[in-house]
């Protein structure tokens, strides 16, 4: 006799289908709204901290740049959160289901997205390492919080890259550097 699941495991799926009915949709948009409102906003802050920031440091030719290649997959994990509250809320107030299949196939092609830029993670990890020298950086795994698979920090000029020292140390020298010395 083959093995058969326990009762409470088996799911008919002809007749039950719990997050397609309103009413328990509802109760599960009590708390799982605020959770993915509160989860969006961290990923775009995330986002915004994590990208913008080196984006205009490399734009700018900054003397130190902190690049964290995860941060890339911030404003898609937003996005996911933002389309799921609102399929949500399609499934709660039932309404067309044409127009809730579009949000679906949406919904579907961020996540699809998502997973090829977590997938891609590495690959810009290492496509770093060709770019940033280019544009006259140098890798710098001395300074403050390193060495750390989390980020990556590039300098643009090497003598900067000193242990210990914090990446507002490395733009005060630049600063310095920059000043033009005057003599007695």
């Amino acid at each position: 006799m083959p093995y058969q699941l326990p009762e409470i495991l088996i799911i008919d799926t002809k007749t039950t289908k719990p997050m397609q009915d309103p009413k328990t949709l509802r109760k599960t948009m009590l708390w799982s709204t605020p959770l993915f409102l509160l989860m969006a906003i961290g990923c775009a802050w995330g986002a915004i901290r994590g990208i913008v920031p080196v984006l205009q440091g490399i734009h700018a030719l900054a003397p130190v740049v902190r690049i964290y290649p995860a941060a890339q997959l911030a404003p898609f994990c937003s996005l996911v959160c933002m389309m799921s509250i609102v399929l949500s809320a399609m499934r709660a107030i039932p309404c067309d289901e044409r127009v809730s299949k579009r949000f679906e196939y949406l919904l579907a092609v961020i996540v699809v997205i998502s997973l090829i830029v977590m997938v891609l993670i590495p690959v810009t990890s290492i496509a770093q390492r060709f770019f940033m020298p280019s544009l006259g950086y140098a890798s710098c795994s001395e300074l403050q919080g390193n060495p750390t698979l989390w980020f990556s920090d590039w300098v643009r000029d090497p003598a900067w890259c000193v242990k210990g020292k914090s990446l507002d140390w490395v733009n005060e020298q630049a600063r310095t550097a920059a000043a033009p010395h005057s003599t007695p």
